[in-house]
């Protein structure tokens, strides 16, 4: 079973960036970041919706069982169209709620609305919230204890370096059972790391690959640096603790999806267990995904015929 660990999905982009500058959609996948404009998805999100029928579409012709979806401040709040989207594909994903965390007096309220509502992981854009909000503010803690209390996964995203790294510490010294999915690999080409990958040395902290092709794009595929990371990674905190992810739909604006799956899928260097772990028995573990009845295959390519 193959699991994406880390995926967007959003109905439309009414975002912002550090709570002060505004993201929004202009059409054909570009968007408007202040005054800039770029492609922030593949052209072909005419609308600038990248829906979870979209992704479904990419899953099935990749192999992939399902996603588990991360939200941003970047695309805005997508909490009511997430849940819709699991009651239309059961099964196909894993959802975590996002908080407004810079309301921080607020924020454990709003967690247990969502957790109410179902949800059972929430995403920190912690990277945004630099020298703004502290992860391990006072006023954030209850959320943490009830997370740990009730076995949800926080998924966070950490600024690049170590500045983040020592208030992860802190709330896992209070809540050493508490699930954790570090995003983006740790930042894995940027400066300070693998400072972020010995969170995993904690029990129940994992490190999700999420965007690799990303951090790696100026090399390309089948990206041997991406490759490098995921063996130190391996040797560091070992291949049972590090999970696969695509960062769908942003990445796909320089690479496929199936191109963000098959450089692992494809490489020598990692052998079959290796790779069942990497691209979905860890995540299938940190989330409770079952296995399935069927194993999914990928789809045959028109242009290896």
């Amino acid at each position: 079973m193959i699991v994406d660990a880390h995926m967007h999905i959003w109905n439309q982009v009414h975002g912002m960036i550090g709570n002060k500058t505004p993201v929004t959609p202009v059409e054909k996948g570009r968007i408007r970041i202040g005054d800039q404009e770029m492609l922030g998805m593949p052209a072909y999100l005419l609308d600038c919706g990248a829906r979870a029928e979209f992704v479904v579409a990419e899953f099935d012709a990749a192999g992939v069982e399902c996603g588990v979806v991360v939200q941003e401040y970047l695309d805005g709040e997508q909490n009511d169209y997430l849940l819709e989207a699991v009651d239309r594909f059961p099964g196909r994903f894993f959802v975590h709620g996002l908080p407004n965390f810079f309301d921080t007096d607020n924020a454990k309220n709003e967690a247990k609305a969502l957790f109410d509502c179902g949800y059972r992981g929430l995403k920190v854009p912690a990277s945004h919230m630099l020298g703004q909000v502290r992860v391990d503010d006072r006023r954030l803690m209850p959320i943490w204890e009830r997370m740990e209390t009730s076995g949800f996964v926080l998924a966070v995203d950490l600024s690049e370096g170590e500045d983040q790294v020592q208030e992860m510490e802190n709330i896992l010294e209070a809540f050493p059972k508490l699930k954790v999915a570090i995003g983006h690999f740790g930042m894995s080409n940027r400066r300070g790391w693998p400072g972020q990958l010995h969170l995993a040395h904690h029990e129940n902290v994992y490190v999700e690959g999420g965007g690799l092709v990303w951090l790696y794009r100026d090399e390309g595929y089948p990206f041997d640096g991406a490759i490098a990371a995921i063996l130190k990674a391996k040797a560091e905190v070992g291949i049972e603790k590090i999970m696969w992810g695509s960062d769908w739909p942003r990445t796909m604006v320089d690479f496929t999806y199936r191109q963000s799956l098959e450089f692992v899928r494809t490489s020598t260097l990692l052998n079959e267990e290796e790779k069942r772990l990497f691209l979905g028995g860890n995540a299938a573990r940190l989330y409770g995904i079952e296995e399935p009845a069927e194993e999914r295959s990928p789809i045959p390519l028109i242009t290896e015929g």
